[in-house]
Formats: structure tokens, C-alpha cells, sequence
């Protein structure tokens, strides 16, 4: 048995940044979990959090994330139309549910219905794994890939206020962040200066394998 690293974020030059992915035995679980994978495993490149596609349908995203020590979670949200399943295979992961904390551990799931607030975080000191699903996507298929791309991306501006209004308005009907939520006023003000700046709220070069391939170490299985 053998101990592989991937999911290293790489520079410019494609050259693995140190500190940045995550270790698997190559005859472990988990690498047999990876096999499965549909496309190019993407990350955040200062985060430690990962996701690997699985086989799909047209009404249903489903993805392996592994989340790594201290994993922070995404900003506080509620779904419209898109309710999620978390199955967690390995690990721990404190959900928060309209306020309330839950702990998720190996074996368990957890639903999210839509309109309930929700973020996760994996306070422990071990990798947690966990397979989200995710019902009736609609424009999350395009904005899910831009969230991290835009961080990987030299050029892209993901803390701008006017990228995050045209991510908020692109995302209006099926998922709202509860901190843009509050500022929806300015939101809707600078939307269209965004648009007249070039600015959209997907793009298509971030659901681009290619463009993974380039910012991602894809695993050598």
C-alpha cells in the first residue's frame, strides 16, 4: 500500500503548491471512492475542502467532499428548490440548522429542507468525507463551479461587491446567501453596473475540465 497526494492547488507553472491537498492510501477506501469520480476533482486554494463528481442524473447532483481539518464551511444559505442530502462516510461534521448545531458523524445523514438556513463546519482535528446530494439544481450546476473557480482564477475577483451581485441575482429563485440577503437594497443597485463592467454570475470556462486540470492535481490512481 501506497500513500498518494492530490487535490494540491498548482502555480502558475503547474508545479504542486506544498501544503495543499490531501493524502489517500492507494489501496485504501478512499481511493476506490475517488475511481468513481465522473471529472476532475476542484477545491478552494485556501481552504481545505474538495469535491470529486459522481455519477449524476438531470434532477440530482451528487458529489464526494472531503473536508479537511478546520474546514470553516461556506457562508450561512437557505435553498429555494434545492433540498440536500449529506451522508457522511468518514468523520464528523457540525451542521447548523435555522441556528441550531447538529453533529453528523460516519453512518449518518442529514436533510436540509428548502427555506431552512444552513452551514457546516468540521471542527475536529481529522478529514471528514462526506456525499451531498443535492435535488433539483437548476442554475447551481453553473454557479457551484464559479464559487471556486473564481478563487483559483488570477483574473477573477470573487470578494468584489459587484461579482457577489451578479452570483446573488443569478442564484435569485433557488438559493440566497442570508448575509447578501440583508444587503439585497445595494444588491439590486449594482447589478446592473455589474453587467455594464463585464462582470457575470456564472462562467463557463469553471464547469471546463480543462480549467481544473490546469489549477487542481488531478489523483494518479
Amino acid at each position: 500500500m501506497s500513500t498518494v497526494t492530490t487535490g494540491r492547488t498548482l502555480d502558475a507553472r503547474g508545479n504542486p503548491v506544498p501544503g495543499t491537498g490531501f493524502e489517500l492510501d492507494s489501496d485504501g477506501w478512499l481511493a476506490d471512492r475517488v475511481r468513481e469520480r465522473t471529472g476532475p476533482v476542484t477545491s478552494h486554494p485556501t481552504r481545505p475542502v474538495w469535491g470529486i463528481p459522481l455519477e449524476s442524473s438531470d434532477d440530482t447532483i451528487r458529489t464526494l467532499s472531503v473536508f479537511g481539518p478546520g474546514y470553516g464551511g461556506p457562508p450561512e444559505h437557505y435553498h429555494e428548490q434545492s433540498p440536500e442530502r449529506f451522508e457522511v462516510e468518514r468523520g464528523s461534521l457540525t451542521m447548523t440548522l435555522d441556528g441550531t448545531d447538529r453533529e453528523v458523524t460516519a453512518g449518518e445523514t442529514a436533510t436540509v429542507e428548502t427555506g431552512v438556513t444552513h452551514t457546516f463546519e468540521n471542527h475536529t482535528d481529522e478529514r471528514t468525507v462526506v456525499t451531498t446530494h443535492i435535488r433539483s439544481p437548476g442554475r447551481l450546476r453553473q454557479v457551484l463551479p464559479t464559487l471556486g473557480g473564481l478563487a483559483h482564477d488570477a483574473d477573477g475577483a470573487p470578494e468584489n461587491p459587484l461579482q457577489q451581485a451578479l452570483i446573488a441575482d443569478r442564484l435569485d429563485g433557488n438559493t440566497v446567501f442570508t448575509r447578501q440577503e440583508r444587503l439585497e437594497p445595494l444588491s439590486n443597485l449594482l447589478t446592473p453596473v455589474a453587467e455594464l463592467a463585464g462582470y457575470q454570475g456564472a462562467y463557463a470556462k469553471y464547469t471546463q475540465p480543462s480549467f481544473w486540470e490546469r489549477h487542481v492535481e488531478q489523483p494518479d490512481l
